[in-house]
């Protein structure tokens, strides 16, 4: 009897771990698909200039040197979130961070503009509509701490996403996008000082 017990704790269990599995929702994280799908949408920087030392060109596709990462919302584009990874070692998230082709900015042979992640799976996902945001960005582990040049995509809404054991599903509506450069600390405190010298000006005033 406590056998037959067990193995029904045990194969409920198995049925609850397989459903969270394979309920959640899964994206192909990528900006362009070989398959039939329309999705093209390159990286390009936005203006020529340097930035902390990065140079880029109007127009160019950005190089190996970019890294992109995704927020997605499932409450219709109020609240995003960042998709992250545990990692084995401490349990601690991080982001899920591909990095863009193997080329220099411009080599379209190398596929640069152009990133190509695994299929990701989004949180929490069981069905229904889902919005999306990428960024991009060159210096430092992450958008937040970018150092040199960084830009997100529109927003975009996918009225579903593939589950269970389909395949994931390919990115539909994400448009192109530019980065353009990261100011530099010195920017922020000139402007800092600007404003104080406004703000003196009227109180004299």
């Amino acid at each position: 009897m406590k056998k037959s017990v067990i193995a029904s704790i045990l194969a409920v269990a198995a049925l609850a771990v397989t459903a969270s599995s394979y309920g959640q929702g899964s994206v192909a994280f990528q900006n362009y698909n070989f398959g039939a799908t329309s999705l093209n949408a390159p990286v390009t920087y936005g203006i020529t200039a340097t930035s902390n030392g990065k140079s880029g060109v109007a127009g160019q596709t950005v190089g190996s040197t970019f890294l992109a990462d995704l927020l997605y919302s499932l409450d219709g584009g109020a609240n995003y979130s960042l998709l992250t990874q545990a990692q084995a070692n401490d349990g601690t998230a991080y982001p899920t961070a591909f990095a863009f082709g193997a080329g220099a900015d411009n080599d379209a042979a190398n596929f640069a503009g152009y990133f190509f992640g695994n299929s990701v799976t989004i949180p929490g996902y069981t069905s229904g509509a889902v919005s999306f945001i990428v960024e991009a960005w060159a210096g430092g582990a992450s958008y937040a701490n970018a150092t040199q040049w960084k830009g997100q995509s529109a927003s975009f809404t996918m009225s579903s996403i593939a589950t269970g054991l389909n395949p994931p599903s390919d990115f539909t509506g994400l448009q192109a996008f530019t980065v353009l450069p990261v100011p530099e600390p010195s920017v922020f405190a000139l402007s800092g000082l600007g404003a104080a010298a406004l703000m003196l000006i009227r109180r004299k005033k």
